[in-house]
């Protein structure tokens, strides 16, 4: 038996948690076929599941690809499994032009999730655990930038085992980044804090955000003057409070990721405005 929790949902996607009652017996199914988009990560436990006649060992960090009609079968090793699994499910508006990203991947599963995917999938446990649906919509996004980002990549070099304390290393600086995006702190300065040089900081980032943490900054910068716009700040006031000296590259900048002039943005819809920001917020530069 499996058990279906919904963390949360919009019309465009949705972020599930299955796994299965403590106890009770659980019987595959011969055969499955997806009926979803979805991107699904193993939190705990493990199993294994056969696409194409080829077996997947799936485990903590692994990470699994689905589009509809797709054709599988998933194998537990023991009569009441214990394995827990997060899955985001896209809706065709948002998923089908995204199609190359599911055909050109070189895989439907891995044993383990690739940079840019593993720090989604951390940042999703995370939101989870905070019971954040803003952070959980922002991430599963993440995953679906992350997922297109490695099926345009080119000269990539191939798969590579991500070690966990440079995970850690880069989430812990993207943290301290969303914490306070005006402050004034140097890549030097935030790579000691997390006990790197300046280059492997910005080389992890690059690696497992798709960005330098210079630029992770300046877009945290612009989501917070986007915020301070959108409680009634002037434009001057909402750039120097996020941390911007010169008042005309904010505006400039602004308006290149946001398609608004600050002094129009709070004429948009605010449901709009809160997608893109977003959307913004993962979307690569």
């Amino acid at each position: 038996m499996n058990r279906d929790a919904l963390l949360h949902a919009t019309p465009d996607l949705d972020v599930r948690r299955f796994d299965h009652p403590p106890g009770e017996a659980h019987e595959d199914p011969a055969v499955e076929v997806a009926e979803r988009w979805s991107i699904s990560f193993v939190r705990a436990g493990g199993f294994d599941v056969e696409i194409d006649g080829v077996v997947h060992a799936l485990k903590p960090g692994s990470v699994l690809l689905m589009r509809p009609g797709l054709v599988f079968r998933c194998r537990h090793g023991a009569a009441c499994p214990d394995d827990v699994c997060l899955s985001i499910g896209f809706s065709a508006d948002v998923a089908e032009p995204r199609t190359p990203a599911w055909a050109r991947s070189p895989w439907m599963a891995r044993s383990e999730a690739p940079p840019r995917l593993a720090y989604v999938f951390s940042r999703l446990v995370g939101a989870e655990a905070d019971a954040d649906g803003f952070e959980l919509e922002r991430w599963a996004l993440g995953a679906l930038e992350a997922l297109d980002a490695r099926a345009h990549a080119r000269g990539a070099r191939g798969p590579y085992r991500v070690r966990q304390d440079e995970l850690a290393a880069v989430e812990a600086a993207c943290r301290d980044i969303e914490r306070d995006p005006a402050a004034r702190c140097s890549v030097a300065e935030r790579a000691r804090r997390v006990g790197m040089s300046s280059a492997a900081l910005t080389h992890q980032f690059r690696r497992h955000v798709g960005l330098s943490p210079h630029q992770y900054v300046m877009r945290w910068r612009l989501a917070l003057a986007a915020g301070f716009l959108d409680d009634g700040r002037s434009v001057s006031d909402s750039a120097y409070r996020a941390g911007f000296d010169n008042l005309s590259h904010f505006c400039r900048t602004f308006q290149r990721r946001f398609g608004v002039r600050p002094s129009r943005w709070t004429s948009l819809a605010p449901a709009e405005r809160r997608r893109k920001v977003q959307d913004r917020l993962v979307r690569p530069l």
